[in-house]
């Protein structure tokens, strides 16, 4: 089928098209919409394709949110004219506007390869905000920018696109230039207050936040990030009450309600965490977050299994999240499944904050795969020194697959390390390492050797202390007690301060020797570093033995520990330390302790010689100390008694 195509006005017709246009334009800029309308219509009516008549009526269509006519509009435009920016910008923006992003995009994407503009640039990095990609979001902004350094909102919203890069700096730099340049920018303020965050600045990061909420009050989400930063700053109350006032806003912000869960868990407000958790979950069944702070809630709560699937609902919606992963992974430890737990324990190395890094080395990881006869092993500590202590007891049995074991070691520990039995070259953290064909860190061996609760190596004893000064203390202590008729008893009721979870081991001393026998026993002291708030009952009860310089190295504490008729301890390296030399060990554990401790036990099955004593309620020590208090008597009754 033939069609015809419109003839072009003719020279009369042009005359007339052209005043109409002039009226057209006067009409519009003065703000008559209604006369400017009728013109460009009777421009239309003489040329049908007459570009400038399309294309403003496009505008004016847009202005008056009406999308469709004007995306149709400016599309005749550009059929009228292909060559013309303006008009893909135009039409990029309605498409944006209308939801359709890609469609946007690729006008965009036209009108800066036709006439580069500061609007066509900014639109399509707004667009490619919309679809996250970042890099090409910054880069457009960037463009702008190149165009017209003072352009607040590319300065803004390339900010955000930095933020997301993990271009902290950039970020930062971003945002303090809008606000030199306008300091009334609520999201500039905001923006520099999520860049902080993310910096770990966070009393600037609060002050920011304060400055946008100052320009512009009542925002959700902005309430909440404040909150955050808050709770980063451990003022829990302030968080919490802030996430509250948030939530007035927008009740069934999923994120917020989260985020609540978590404040309320540090809080040691567990079944409040576990209800706002579970609020979240029901706005967004898919939020991975709120299935992980359901999941502590649970866990905190000891309510082992529920946890589990909580942490299982987590990994399912978030299938690569290392935390998620290490939450099911732990739970299964704790609970006993270790065949769940040791492969996803391996997630360790790719969880951030980790306390300790990976190696990097170049020889393969062994775990238990591979003959090992006639090769050289490097099995190296991780963590902290009651983790070594615990795990070094496998050594012996990697010997005995026929390997030559080195075994690296903190510094502390090298000299104790040397009565392992299994023959390995002890070395410590620093030191010059021989060549070795295999490695595995000390905390996979557990995995390498298939371990169970019922199935691990357990001897009664495998580190024995320093003989020489071993002897040397025993002399001293007989020297300060002859005859010795009391049992020693020696206490650790305090661990590392730094530890993320020393509020829920340590306890104060006094609280301690509130369970404890004022006579027939003589106290020893086994912890080198005394806290402030302890000196005071420590002045009090002179009956507790302080030999500080006995504690100033692993061999000491150790000669010190075997003294010992029975060590009271919190969950520290002295427990471990206690329960590898064949020490009798009371531990006090808090109510969700670490894994290797399990759950519902009284036994340890890495120490034969442990005792566990658990708490019931969490935070409380009362339950365990009184179980103690009872306990006792028995064991004095029976404890040694010799000159």
């Amino acid at each position: 089928m033939h069609s015809e195509q419109p003839a072009p006005a003719s020279a009369g017709n042009r005359d007339q098209i052209d005043a109409l246009l002039d009226q057209a334009f006067g009409a519009y800029e003065q703000g008559q919409m209604d006369q400017a309308h009728w013109h460009f219509q009777a421009v239309l009516a003489l040329d049908p394709q007459d570009f400038d008549a399309l294309h403003m009526l496009g505008v004016m269509a847009m202005q008056q949110r009406q999308l469709p006519q004007a995306i149709a509009l400016f599309e005749q435009a550009i059929a009228s004219d292909p060559q013309a920016g303006m008009a893909y910008t135009n039409l990029g923006i309605a498409c944006m506007e209308s939801g359709l992003p890609e469609k946007a995009l690729a006008n965009f994407d036209k009108a800066v390869a036709l006439e580069p503009s500061v609007e066509a640039f900014f639109g399509r990095g707004v667009v490619q905000q919309t679809l996250q990609q970042w890099a090409a979001t910054e880069a457009s902004f960037a463009q702008v920018l190149a165009m017209q350094p003072t352009h607040v909102a590319a300065l803004i919203n390339r900010g955000h696109a930095c933020l997301m890069l993990k271009r902290l700096d950039d970020a930062v730099a971003c945002y303090e230039k809008a606000i030199a340049i306008e300091p009334t920018r609520a999201g500039a303020f905001a923006g520099l207050g999520d860049a902080l965050l993310s910096m770990q600045r966070f009393p600037q990061a609060l002050a920011a936040y304060d400055r946008a909420l100052a320009l512009k009050a009542e925002q959700p989400d902005l309430l909440g990030n404040r909150a955050s930063t808050l709770l980063k700053l451990k003022r829990l109350p302030e968080a919490i009450a802030c996430y509250e006032q948030a939530l007035k806003l927008a009740p069934r912000n999923a994120i917020i309600l989260s985020n609540l869960s978590g404040a309320l868990r540090e809080s040691a407000r567990h079944t409040e965490a576990l209800a706002m958790a579970e609020r979240a979950l029901d706005v967004d069944p898919k939020l991975g977050g709120a299935h992980m702070n359901r999941g502590n809630a649970l866990l905190d709560l000891a309510r082992l299994e529920e946890a589990k699937q909580a942490f299982s609902m987590a990994r399912q919606v978030q299938p690569d999240d290392v935390e998620a992963q290490w939450a099911v992974g732990w739970t299964s430890l704790l609970s006993g499944d270790w065949a769940t737990g040791l492969p996803l324990f391996e997630v360790r190395w790719k969880k951030p904050g980790f306390s300790s890094e990976p190696r990097g080395f170049t020889q393969p990881l062994w775990l238990g795969d591979t003959d090992l006869r006639g090769r050289t092993i490097l099995l190296h500590a991780e963590q902290g020194l009651g983790d070594t202590v615990n795990f070094c007891r496998y050594v012996p049995l990697v010997a005995e697959l026929g390997a030559k074991v080195v075994l690296e070691v903190q510094p502390p520990l090298k000299g104790l390390m040397r009565s392992l039995a299994g023959g390995a070259q002890v070395i410590a953290r620093g030191e010059s390492l021989p060549a070795f064909d295999v490695h595995c860190p000390l905390m996979s061996l557990p995995l390498a050797f298939k371990s169970t609760p019922t199935h691990l190596p357990a001897p009664q004893a495998y580190l024995s202390a320093d003989p020489q000064q071993v002897s040397a203390l025993a002399e001293r202590l007989g020297a300060r007690t002859q005859p010795r008729t009391q049992p020693r008893i020696g206490l650790v009721w305090s661990g590392n301060a730094a530890h993320r979870n020393d509020i829920n081991r340590s306890m104060p001393l006094a609280t301690l020797m509130s369970a404890l026998p004022t006579s027939g026993v003589q106290y020893y002291c086994l912890q080198k570093d005394i806290r402030e708030a302890d000196l005071p009952t420590l002045k009090a009860r002179p009956d507790i033995i302080r030999l500080h310089d006995a504690l100033q190295g692993f061999d000491g504490t150790a000669a010190l520990v075997d003294q010992m008729d029975l060590v009271i301890s919190v969950d520290t390296s002295i427990a471990h330390l206690a329960g590898a030399l064949g020490k009798p060990c009371w531990v006090l554990l808090s109510r969700v302790p670490d894994w290797r401790w399990l759950v519902d036990r009284t036994d340890c099955p890495w120490y034969p010689s442990a005792r566990l004593f658990r708490q019931t309620s969490w935070g409380q020590w009362q339950a365990p100390l009184q179980e103690i208090t009872a306990a006792l008597p028995a064991w004095l009754a029976s404890a040694p008694k010799s000159n």
